[in-house]
Parts: structure tokens; sequence; C-alpha cells
């Protein structure tokens, strides 16, 4: 008996806790917010989930409802916000990276009334706004190299043909590097170049005494 009791009080216990992160933690439940919907149309949502953030200029603002593949192939994703703000014509709705490991948002630029000598109009509407994705930054930084992969190739194999020309001493930056005459040359002209400015300091003082004496004739 005292098993099922303490059985009972445990799944009872379990069911408060997962109900206290669903509805508490949720933010939705005790919200003073008053929601209401967008819906932005993209080529590509680029992993794009229900429940993932919506920010505006970096605020977060609301977040994503749904996210539907239409017949088109475009998908349509629904909004759900609480941050109320002016669009302007010139917006800009991405998807964007929430870190280089993953995870994704909605980023919202609103745009400006008055750009670069130009004006632009209030959009009035929420819904079937144009929205773009970024794309993964390291998927695309893999196809690049995939790309690229022959030129890389070439490149990282002149550089090593370079770099063993320098060791072995050929050329004047590898003579440089490695033989002792030519570092002792420079040293050398250093030096001299060093005496010279002494000696010119040392003479200044005797050659404005005898531009002053010709001036005063």
């Amino acid at each position: 008996m005292r098993n099922e009791i303490a059985v009972g009080i445990l799944f009872f216990t379990a069911l408060s806790i997962l109900g206290y992160y669903t509805l508490i933690m949720s933010g939705d439940f005790f919200s003073k917010n008053e929601y209401y919907k967008m819906s932005v149309t993209f080529y590509n949502s680029d992993g794009l989930e229900a429940n993932s953030k919506v920010k505006i200029n970096g605020v977060l603002s609301g977040s994503v409802v749904d996210v539907k593949l239409m017949p088109d192939n475009s998908v349509f994703v629904t909004l759900k916000m609480y941050n109320k703000f002016i669009l302007y014509s010139n917006y800009k709705i991405m998807v964007k990276n929430e870190t280089m490991l993953g995870g994704k948002y909605i980023g919202i630029d609103p745009g400006s009334g008055y750009k670069d000598g130009k004006a632009y109009a209030v959009v009035e509407a929420r819904t079937n706004l144009l929205g773009e994705s970024l794309g993964d930054v390291l998927t695309e930084l893999s196809g690049l190299v995939a790309e690229n992969r022959a030129n890389l190739y070439k490149t990282i194999k002149n550089i090593s043909e370079i770099t063993a020309k320098i060791n072995s001493g050929q050329g004047t930056l590898g003579q440089l590097i490695n033989e002792n005459k030519v570092y002792k040359n420079a040293d050398d002209l250093i030096k001299e170049v060093r005496e010279s400015m002494e000696d010119a300091r040392e003479q200044a003082p005797i050659t404005s005494f005898i531009r002053a004496a010709l001036m005063a004739f």
C-alpha cells in the first residue's frame, strides 16, 4: 500500500513539474501581452521550426507558430507577435542562425521612412509578407570548398614549394633568412647609415654658423 501511495505521489509530482515548465515557463499562461498574427512567405525556410524566436532589430518580439510547405513549393510561416512596430516598404525579414552550431530565428528589419535620399512608404499589412533566408554558413562554406577544391589544392601546393625553396636558401628571401653573410651585410649597412646621420648631426652647428656669416656679408 505504501509503495502504491509513493508511486502516486511521484506521478503527480512529475505531472506538476511538467505542467509548470509547459505553462508557466513558456510565458503564455500568465502573460499580459496582446498577441497578433503575422504571415511571411519564404522560398526556403532553411530548417526553421515552430516555437523559433522572432526578433525585431534584435529585440525578442514573438515566436513562430507554424511552418507549412505550400503547393508552389514556397514556405508559409505564421508568427505570433506581441511587440507592435511600423513596417516600411524597404523592410527585410530573414531566417538567421542563432549560433554557428545551429538554431534558427526570424530577424525583422522594419526599414525606415527615409534612407539614402529616398522616401519609403508605410506597409500596413501584416500578412503575406516576403522573407529570405541567409542560408547555413557551414553548408555554404563546405559547398564553396567543394567547388574550388582543385584551385585550393594548387594554391596549397604552390605555398609548399615556395616554403621549401625559402628553407633551402633559394632566392633573395631564402638567402636573407638562411645565410649569415646577407644578415651581416644588412647589419653593416644599417651601422653605416647610423654613423652618417650622427656625423651630419655634429656638423649641423658648423654649417649654420658658416651660413650666418656669409649672409652677414
